[in-house]
């Protein structure tokens, strides 16, 4: 695993404070984007490719603490690779100055006093990847948080599974704060959180299904060729 820590080259940013908002407004936010090793889609992936998930956590509430993990996935389709993934060492950070680093935010214990791993909770399988608690809430929004690459604003975590799954086989990665897992939120305003999920899957047609589609390409470029006749 690899734990990122504020560098250096964090950009120079002004205060950014967190809004105070209405309770119907969600606390924190959880957004994510997923690639393959190979650049296989995700309802086609290859066995033995990697899953790489990046996710971005935002609040919109001075949060106090914030756990979350990506959990609900069958790991007999999918592998955590702790090792290849990346973890934030802080969160909502509210100054970032180049020569020394963030401040005011909430330090991640993942990676540290908590091993980043997957473990059976609840329902099924998690891994936390972030658990953070403060003794003041968190001065920022998590949007000048030195990310992925070093970039301000980017994704702070990379979480990354090897795909095991036999042809055929499917499963949904929650990721966020989740109860039934032990993941818990408080903030100043609410406890609202907006998760998401990612479905992954080896999706391979039926040996009819895959003999229609070939006759049917195999038509269609005939018929292109007349034309061009």
């Amino acid at each position: 695993m690899k734990r990122r820590t504020i560098g250096w080259g964090a950009m120079l940013a002004t205060a950014c404070v967190a809004l105070m908002v209405t309770s119907a407004t969600a606390g924190v936010i959880y957004t994510a984007s997923a690639t393959t090793s190979d650049g296989s889609p995700l309802s086609a992936m290859t066995p033995g490719a990697k899953l790489i998930i990046d996710i971005t956590v935002r609040t919109t509430d001075f949060a106090l603490g914030v756990a979350g993990s990506i959990n609900g996935y069958d790991n007999s389709v999918l592998a955590l690779d702790a090792g290849a993934s990346t973890i934030a060492s802080s969160v909502f950070n509210q100054f970032c100055f180049p020569a020394a680093g963030c401040f005011n935010g909430l330090a991640n214990q993942v990676g540290t006093a908590i091993t980043f791993q997957e473990n059976a909770v609840g329902p099924g399988v998690e891994a936390e990847f972030l658990a953070a608690l403060g003794l003041t809430p968190a001065g920022g929004n998590g949007s000048i948080d030195e990310g992925l690459g070093g970039v301000a604003g980017a994704a702070q975590f990379q979480i990354v599974f090897d795909y095991i799954g036999a042809p055929g086989t499917t499963t949904t990665l929650n990721i966020g704060t989740f109860a039934e897992y032990l993941d818990g939120y408080t903030g100043t305003v609410d406890s609202d959180v907006v998760n998401t999920s990612i479905t992954v899957s080896n999706f391979v047609p039926e040996p009819g299904v895959a003999l229609l589609l070939g006759l049917g390409l195999a038509g269609l470029s005939r018929v292109r060729g007349s034309e061009r006749a």
